[in-house]
């Protein structure tokens, strides 16, 4: 027997089923049922004196809840499924520990192409605890079902079926009803044997700690702001939107569907955006744009401008959390929704690799005419600052045999992980497929997810026309082989930000002042999953200041960009003059974007509103405030469909700086 906790997935439950999204999984009463009891027992939360059935399900050490939440973030402590004799970080070596941050966050793997494959065997490490406890369970229900051997065939079978549901975020529903009250009710109804039904606490709702773990701090964001801390050593359970009081009465589950509603647009957009690249990019370069959200190797002209993954990630992350645990990369392991939201995190990772299979890291990027290795460099438990990252880096602490670990390049694709993922959009993964159908796949995912399309919209009088049917320039940079989208371009802003400028998470949210209504309009937001740092020398809060960069995408609503198009149309002289819409609309868009950088709590930090400079004495340092440009791009389909294959952007042009001085950003 090892003595490591080798993560396997459900490899012995004889083939692979589909992880199901969280409120189709309510719907198969027995799956849903194990599931609850599973978690419940994983958190140690004991149903027996709500159900009346003992569970005497052994969980070993290494698969409880509390030691999985914690491979992320804190309690910064070696994992009990991979303990070794000695570590390769050394707690009173200066190199490890004086760097700020210092380099032991956790195991986890942020910033880096390996963002996306480390948390695939994570995701199936607590898809494996999960299934073994409900594989036990099941055993017992047919212990007590002897002379109902279809009812006790039906239970195992269902036990040997399950597999960790995920939450789709980015599906059409969310922004008209907000996070599924599945994850947010404090009781669940569950369906046990010979047709008894029973309300048992909700396991997805929150984690309750036996004991506050080591490291925790409260974390007070603003001294001279009460209504600005976090109070992690205080509070006994996990939280999402917790009022800054070290008792809360639950989590502010409205405010939380506020805010996801209000983003749930731009989040779609963004996903759709990941199928949005063409087929002839450098593998390792599109991949590194693809997996995290520092982009280590592009240089501008190299950038296909979609967010990343990590990059949307990043986003939930502060949608969910708000003042609580999710927002924080120290805690967020710890609230149940984290791995539900990690696993459609990949699930996004599969359809992406299914059909852009050739873009990968591979063994690093080319520059001139050398070959670079990517790196990680902030180091974690297993990597020593700036370690080359390449397929077959180990992904510690995660082990699939005592001496092997995890890589990349075993993580990549499905095959082998005894899981999969419901079709979309008639899309299905591990299906062969040739090179015409990923085209028409990536057009399928694009469409369900709601990729940017020009409408058509009224303009004075009766007359209809599309968005952009006044002048827009001809493309100048079309590849071969492709059609422009006529009369249409997409607008985007750019945000580049120091990854530790405000001690810990914060967002940057942008809005649109329409000034036909005096409204603000919201525009997008780019979130930092940051952690804290407390170190109070001057060097290290110098070093912080110049740290990593976090790169950003916000496309700008088209409704936004229809009200601009339609009132420039509807203003004398400026349709017939035939000018140059979309520097009027850039134009127009500089003179009325506001900014706010906002923190965990949503309080605001700093905020710069168009062409306005601040005084010196009120301006956010230089160092630490956002560099935002805006960009707009052509529309195009390759040739090869029709003119109808999926829309791919081109000729990007750069329309400067939305705030003309970086003394723009006044101090709240």
């Amino acid at each position: 027997m090892s003595r490591y906790y080798l993560i396997t997935g459900r490899k012995d439950t004889g083939g692979s089923y589909d992880r199901l999204e969280i409120e189709e999984l309510q719907k198969n009463q027995k799956q849903f049922t194990l599931f609850i009891l599973a978690y419940l027992v994983l958190q140690g939360r004991d149903p027996e004196s709500v159900t009346g059935e003992r569970y005497p399900i052994k969980v070993p050490p290494a698969a409880s809840f509390p030691e999985l939440a914690g491979i992320h973030g804190l309690p910064f402590a070696e994992w009990l499924g991979d303990r070794k004799n000695e570590a390769d970080f050394n707690p009173n070596d200066s190199k490890d520990t004086h760097p700020v941050p210092s380099r032991f966050g956790g195991y986890c793997n942020h910033g880096s192409v390996v963002f996306p494959t480390w948390h695939r065997p994570y995701v199936m490490a607590i898809e494996q605890a999960i299934g073994d406890i409900a594989t036990g369970i099941a055993d017992e229900f047919a212990k007590k079902l002897e002379q109902e051997k279809s009812e006790a065939n039906a239970w195992k079978q269902a036990a040997k079926e399950l597999r960790f549901p995920f939450w789709d975020w980015a599906a059409k529903k969310v922004q008209t009803e907000g996070v599924p009250v599945v994850l947010t009710c404090d009781k669940v109804m569950i369906y046990l044997p010979q047709n008894r039904s029973i309300e048992v606490d909700n396991p997805l709702e929150f984690y309750g700690f036996k004991s506050i773990p080591d490291g925790f701090e409260d974390e007070v964001l603003d001294p001279s702001n009460p209504e600005a801390t976090a109070y992690f050593k205080e509070w006994t359970r996990t939280f999402r939107y917790a009022p800054s009081t070290p008792t809360p009465n639950g989590s502010n589950t409205a405010k939380l569907n506020e805010k996801i509603k209000e983003r749930a647009p731009q989040i779609r957009c963004q996903v759709s955006d990941l199928f949005t690249v063409g087929l002839k990019g450098t593998p390792s370069l599109v991949w590194d744009e693809f997996s995290n959200h520092t982009t280590e190797s592009l240089r501008k002209m190299d950038y296909y401008n979609i967010n990343s993954l990590e990059g949307i990630h990043d986003t939930m992350h502060d949608t969910i959390g708000g003042n609580g645990h999710m927002t924080d990369p120290n805690y967020a392991g710890f609230d149940p929704i984290f791995f539900l939201h990690h696993c459609n995190v990949d699930r996004l990772l599969a359809f992406w690799e299914y059909v852009y299979p050739e873009y990968y890291m591979g063994k690093g990027y080319p520059h001139g005419k050398k070959m670079y290795p990517f790196t990680q460099s902030r180091g974690t438990y297993n990597l020593v600052y700036n370690s080359q990252l390449v397929g077959d880096t180990p992904l510690a602490p995660f082990r699939t045999g005592d001496s092997q670990y995890w890589t990349s390049d075993k993580a990549r694709f499905l095959d082998g992980k005894y899981y999969c993922y419901p079709e979309v959009a008639g899309v299905k993964i591990g299906k062969d497929i040739t090179d015409k159908e990923r085209i028409e796949a990536r057009k399928k995912l694009q469409e369900y997810y709601g990729v940017d399309k020009p409408q058509p919209i009224q303009v004075g009088g009766n007359m209809t026309r599309l968005p952009y049917d006044f002048h827009v320039p001809a493309p100048q940079k079309i590849p071969k082989g492709y059609e422009v989208v006529k009369d249409f371009r997409r607008m985007v802003i750019v945000v580049q930000t120091p990854e530790f400028a405000f001690n810990g998470p914060y967002s940057i949210e942008m809005y649109f002042k329409n000034t036909s209504t005096g409204t603000e309009e919201y525009v997008g937001v780019v979130a930092v999953f940051a952690r804290p740092d407390r170190s109070p020398c001057r060097g290290c809060i110098s070093r912080r200041e110049g740290g990593s960069i976090i790169r950003g995408i916000i496309p700008i609503p088209l409704n936004i960009i229809e009200g601009i198009i339609t009132s420039l149309a509807n203003t004398p002289n400026v349709a017939d003059s035939e000018p140059n819409l979309e520097e009027l609309i850039a134009n127009e868009l500089k003179e009325n974007l506001n900014g706010k950088i906002v923190d965990r709590n949503g309080n605001e930090v700093g905020s710069a509103k168009g062409s306005i400079e601040v005084a010196d004495e009120d301006s956010l340092s230089r160092n630490i405030v956002p560099d935002i440009t805006l960009i707009s791009s052509a529309a195009m389909r390759s040739n090869s469909h029709n003119g109808d294959g999926p829309i791919e952007w081109a000729d990007w042009l750069n329309h400067g700086k939305v705030f003309k001085q970086d003394s723009s950003w006044k101090k709240a």
